[in-house]
């Protein structure tokens, strides 16, 4: 074999060809990233900004900006994460979909913004603001966060076009008054499909047949699709409203699973979502569902363990996630919790055996009404392990927390006390603590 140096050439015409070329190679490699820096801050008259927990704020926004383009407008949808105070100040219109999680909280993509850009006043005189602002009104601090973008926005010289427009669990005399407002300033009206595809019932098995709060384990199949752990499926009720569930299999499963507890109103009416599912369809019948991909609770980055946390339902976003850090190697250490070890321990013994077959290394079970009265809870269990949480996580590791908005703000403190609210906040900026409430 010829020594790669002896093909050197001592021409000095050549090098300085060759020297010529790497001057030109690494003037357009800097064009080009001066280009992706430019393009990363682009902006347009029109920008609209989104903080979404779920995916539904994104969704809102990315339509709302596809409108304003289809009627002409210079527009882009741009989330809070990655805004810059170059690209408000730049537009002329900064129209806003935010969502509001927990006790009045901003999203986790959107802790970044409020605790740097919302803490500084961007000259924005002559800007036209406006507000959607999505909720439920059955939390006090409904709507908080997006309260609180408006009133910044106008503190900073933005001009009001309108009075924040409040959704209540996606209300659709909120969601018209805001296509209203984005036709008033010159976008076109677009339809927005949102009915997915048919999906055929095959089998629906309720977990907790002696339990007082049913759950129910639901299997789909027909449609050749993808999506990813973490990823949500729509229903729309018969009443209009859009329900969101967490997707419990992977698609090499060859089936779409749920699970989906009983949900009772005031009025002892079976809720809208749960009520189709469990009452409204039989095995056999097709219902249209909507994958919707939901990038807030993908698997984090990395290769590091895992700490999984949820309780009830919420194992449905877990399931997933354990199955696909089996496929990459990483270790997992699941807390789940339920009501009963017997009446209610269904999918707390398939996790039993999911320790045992390897797919867990460590398995802890909180089981908060069993009949000697010891019950306890995964906040109970979090704080218990005060010493071994951390030494898990290490400097790699990564925490996903879903079920119920109680139990998750729960876990939220419990974390807090174990890890710092320093480690806490960083790790839902970055992606290392991801949450799936409901």
């Amino acid at each position: 074999m010829t020594p790669l140096l002896d093909n050197l050439t001592d021409d000095p015409a050549r090098w300085a060809a060759a020297g010529a070329w790497a001057a030109g190679f690494v003037a357009v490699s800097l064009w080009a990233a001066l280009k992706g820096r430019t393009k990363a801050e682009t902006t347009s008259d029109y920008l609209v900004l989104y903080a979404s927990q779920t995916g539904q704020a994104e969704e809102i926004a990315r339509d709302s900006a596809a409108s304003l383009v289809g009627g002409r407008c210079d527009a882009i949808a741009v989330s809070t994460d990655k805004v810059t105070a170059v690209q408000l100040r730049a537009a002329i219109h900064i129209l806003c979909v935010v969502s509001t999680t927990g006790e009045g909280d901003a999203p986790d993509e959107a802790l970044r913004f409020e605790n740097t850009l919302m803490r500084e006043t961007p000259d924005l005189m002559g800007r036209s603001v406006a507000v959607l602002a999505l909720g439920d009104r059955k939390y006090d601090q409904f709507c908080a966060f997006g309260h609180r973008v408006f009133n910044w926005l106008v503190a900073c010289g933005g001009e009001a076009v309108a009075p924040v427009i409040e959704a209540d669990d996606l209300d659709a005399a909120a969601l018209k008054r805001w296509h209203d407002l984005l036709a008033s300033l010159g976008g076109q009206e677009t339809v927005h499909a949102n009915t997915g595809l048919p999906w055929r019932l095959e089998a629906r098995t309720r977990l907790n047949p002696l339990g007082s709060h049913p759950l129910y384990h639901l299997s789909f199949t027909g449609q050749a699709a993808d999506w990813q752990a973490g990823d949500l499926v729509e229903i729309t009720t018969p009443y209009g409203h859009r329900r969101d569930y967490s997707i419990a299999t992977l698609p090499d499963e060859g089936r779409l699973d749920l699970y989906v507890r009983e949900v009772r109103k005031a009025n002892g009416e079976m809720g809208d979502g749960s009520g189709l599912l469990i009452e409204g369809i039989q095995p056999g019948d097709a219902l249209p569902l909507r994958i919707k991909s939901h990038k807030g609770f993908h698997m984090p980055e990395g290769n590091g363990p895992l700490l999984l946390i949820g309780a009830g339902s919420g194992l449905a976003g877990l399931r997933a996630h354990i199955l696909q850090a089996n496929a990459q190697g990483r270790k997992v250490w699941l807390i789940y919790g339920e009501r009963h070890p017997e009446r209610d321990g269904a999918l707390a013994d398939q996790m039993k055996t999911w320790r045992e077959e390897g797919r867990l290394t460590q398995l802890d079970l909180a089981f908060s009404r069993p009949d000697d009265g010891a019950g306890q809870y995964v906040q109970t269990i979090v704080a218990a392990q005060a010493a071994d949480i951390p030494a898990w996580l290490g400097d790699t590791g990564a925490v996903l927390c879903c079920g119920g908005r109680d139990m998750g703000l729960a876990v939220d403190q419990a974390l807090t006390g174990v890890l710092g609210q320093a480690w806490v906040d960083d790790a839902k900026i970055s992606g290392r603590y991801r949450r799936d409430l409901y």
